[in-house]
Parts: structure tokens; sequence; C-alpha cells
């Protein structure tokens, strides 16, 4: 028994073939191109038609709210000129007084040992340890502060 192979008629391998080119021309070249990575934020090179899209995103997103204080000097509002006045003026005096504070404690006339002073509810207390450092202790009435800093050397004031 021989086996004989049929040959296959031109009329089933002309819609396989045309079916098969129709296929590969639908699907086209595969093309590979960069990438180019593009901001999103303005501020960084984006578009700026997105500022805007941005911000009210942040907005909507923010826990945070601003006190209704504006007295405080905080984010309640603007300050009136005898306000702004009044807080420079404050901020000079505590500036002196550390000044002052600081020139007996660590200055050329400075005493030994410890001290205490005592300002508006505030009292600074400071010891000179045998150690070479200098304890101060800050109590505002609310908190205690405490720092320990190197003492200057003697010799160089």
């Amino acid at each position: 028994m021989t086996s004989r192979v049929r040959p296959v008629s031109g009329s089933v391998v002309r819609p396989i073939i045309l079916a098969c080119t129709v296929i590969v021309a639908m699907t086209g070249f595969a093309q590979a191109g960069t990438l180019v990575y593009t901001p999103t934020n303005p501020t960084f090179g984006g578009n700026p038609l997105n500022g805007s899209n941005l911000f009210n995103s942040a907005q909507a997103q923010n826990q945070f709210t601003q006190s209704g204080s504006s007295g405080s000097g905080g984010l309640g509002g603007a300050l009136t000129p005898g306000q702004i006045f009044a807080q420079q003026l404050t901020s000079q005096l505590y500036s002196s007084l550390a000044n002052q504070i600081t020139q007996q404690i660590f200055g050329s006339s400075a005493t030994t040992g410890t001290g205490t002073f005592t300002f508006g509810g505030t009292t600074i207390t400071y010891t000179k340890n045998p150690n070479g450092t200098i304890d101060i202790t800050i109590n505002d009435g609310q908190t205690i502060t405490q720092v320990s800093v190197p003492a200057p050397p003697t010799g160089t004031h």
C-alpha cells in the first residue's frame, strides 16, 4: 500500500495567503520611538495652562485652614502699622536684653558659678560647670528649655 499525497487545489491556498497578507498589512510594522518626559507642573517647565488646574486641585486637597485671629500676626490678616511697630519694638528690647545676659554669662566681666535673670515671667538660670560647659535653663512659665553650651576659652574675649 502506497500512500499518495493529494495536491491542494489553488482555490484553497489563495484565500489563506490572502488572509495572511491582510492580517500582516493591518498590524503594520512595529516602530520604536524615543520617550520624552514632559513635566505637568508649569513651575518645572510644563504647560502654563495647567497652573490653575493644579492649584485648584491642591486647594481641594488642603486640610489646613487659616486662623481667623488677625491680631496675632499669623496668617489671619494684615497687621496695622501700630502692631508692626509694637512687634519691632518688642523684638529690639528682647534682643538688647539677650545681649546683656549673654555678656554677663560669656563676656569679659562674666561671673563664675551660677546666676539667675528674671523678667516678665521668664526666668533664666545658668550654671558654669567645671567640665567646661555652661548649662542654661529658660522657664517662661509654660515650658522649660535646657541648653548646654561649651564655655568660651579664657583670655579670648
